[in-house]
């Protein structure tokens, strides 16, 4: 057989191969602009765009998501069309539990967003003195389902599509619409004279890749490594840029975890304009590894709490388990650090620290409110009075306002040297157990999600050198925590 003969032959082989073998996952676009919107006869939009970039990854493994027709639908004839295996994949939805048993989750999610209010401008003030406000909301979606249960008082009407429920805002039958962050930055960039929000504390919410259950595990593995890919490049993120969403939308590897100063576990250095500690360096450095970036709120430690409640966020530092926490916050197997909590008090003050039982029950001792504290503290004959932070305990404690302050004693030596007191105070022994703080997450799909991940991770991560130095670092050797 001649050279020529078996160059055509291969490539025919190839072509063949190539033919067979690859697989193209057919989906719709659902009626939610700017995730999907027809201009000039085609499907344009964020999670269009999204596609694209996920089959420039996919290629090399032969597959294809292509759209079965330019015809949209909504969320719920999307889904109900995928259940029934018309198509095979469906990009950017939020998660609904119930589908679970037929669909398949991917579970790196492609961007995050919240809910607001869209109302027109001028309407602000009104709004608030409204006894009944007409709400809008868009069927099938997730703020759709909830807005009953948080607006008992409203009256609600349902809308198929974005562009009926704006229709009806500016005829004035509605006075506000619920609905995620997308549609509403889409028409904000529209119109930018013409709307404004009410922000909310709310849910935060992802939108995911769904997938037919008929799809390999391998399949749904290569779309997994797709999205995370596409998140890690950085193209979600110029995507939500292109669309105008800064502020309205994050991409999927973005963790957004709620702390306080608590130096030197974790506090914000104003001078630099960034977080520090070794809580925080530790969470950074075990989210890239994973290909996410933590991103750190503030908040006062009480509504940080509060904004767990209501999932507002990924993940909440540095907090003790409880059997109220467990109601709403998830904690991982592993611990992200330790502390000792003892009570501080000025030299100058003859208050005995060698047992609970000596301390005087007329002595008042500060606490700062919300926070964790051991059964032996609680249980302690002396006053208690709660205060606002460790800081503020620590000028309360100087100023003689309080006579003792309980702290955990890595950070209550910090604050004394920051506030120029440290040769002034001392401090008891331990009283109680050791206490163990971990980075819980949000008790909801994406929050279980990031729990297996983070716990196992953690585990590996405190066996490295890289762990040590971040310890060293802070002044801290691995068995001052283990």
């Amino acid at each position: 057989m001649g050279k020529f003969v078996k160059i055509i032959i291969t490539v025919l082989f190839i072509l063949i191969v190539n033919t067979v073998f690859s697989l193209v996952l057919y989906t719709y676009g659902h009626d939610v602009p700017p995730k999907y919107f027809i201009k000039d006869g085609k499907i344009q939009g964020l999670c269009n765009d999204i596609i694209s970039e996920l089959n420039k990854e996919l290629k090399s493994s032969n597959i294809e998501i292509r759209y079965k027709s330019n015809t949209l639908f909504t969320p719920n004839e999307v889904l109900e069309k995928l259940e029934r295996n018309e198509i095979q994949i469906l990009v950017g939805i939020g998660y609904f539990q119930e589908k679970e048993d037929n669909l398949e989750y991917v579970k790196f999610p492609l961007y995050s967003i919240r809910e607001t209010f869209t109302i027109r401008k001028g309407m602000e003030d009104k709004i608030n003195t409204l006894q009944n406000v007409r709400i809008g909301v868009i069927g099938g979606t997730l703020p759709s389902r909830k807005v009953s249960s948080i607006f008992k008082k409203s009256e609600i009407k349902t809308f198929k599509n974005p562009q009926e429920a704006i229709s009806a805002l500016d005829k004035g039958t509605i006075d506000a619409i619920f609905w995620a962050t997308l549609p509403h930055g889409y028409y904000i960039s529209l119109y930018p004279d013409k709307y404004n929000n009410i922000e909310l504390i709310s849910e935060k919410i992802y939108h995911y890749v769904v997938v037919s259950k008929n799809l390999s595990k391998v399949v749904t593995d290569k779309i997994y490594k797709a999205i995370k890919v596409v998140n890690e490049k950085g193209v979600i993120e110029n995507l939500i840029k292109k669309y105008k969403l800064d502020g309205l939308a994050l991409p999927g590897n973005n963790v957004e975890i709620l702390l306080v100063d608590w130096k030197p576990y974790e506090w914000y250095d104003e001078k630099e304009g960034k977080w520090k500690g070794f809580d925080v360096d530790t969470v950074s450095s075990v989210f890239k590894r994973l290909g996410f970036q933590a991103i750190f709120r503030t908040l006062p430690w009480e509504r940080c709490l509060g904004a767990m409640k209501v999932y507002a966020y990924d993940g909440i530092m540095s907090v003790m388990v409880s059997d109220e926490r467990k109601e709403f916050l998830l904690y991982p197997d592993e611990p992200l650090s330790t502390g000792v909590d003892v009570l501080f008090r000025m030299k100058n003050r003859n208050i005995p620290l060698d047992s609970i039982e000596n301390i005087p029950k007329t002595i008042i001792c500060g606490y700062s409110s919300g926070y964790g504290y051991g059964s032996w503290f609680w249980n302690a004959p002396f006053t208690k009075e709660p205060v606002i932070d460790d800081v503020t305990g620590f000028t309360l404690l100087r100023n003689g306002r309080l006579d003792l302050f309980v702290c955990n004693l890595i950070v209550g030596k910090s604050i004394a040297k920051d506030l120029g007191m440290e040769k002034d105070v001392v401090y008891s022994k331990n009283f109680g157990e050791k206490m163990i703080y971990y980075l819980a997450f949000s008790k909801n799909f994406h929050g279980s999600f990031l729990q297996a991940l983070f716990a196992q991770e953690l585990k590996n991560f405190k066996k490295t050198q890289e762990y040590r130095e971040i310890l060293k670092r802070y002044g801290l050797e691995y068995n001052d925590l283990w």
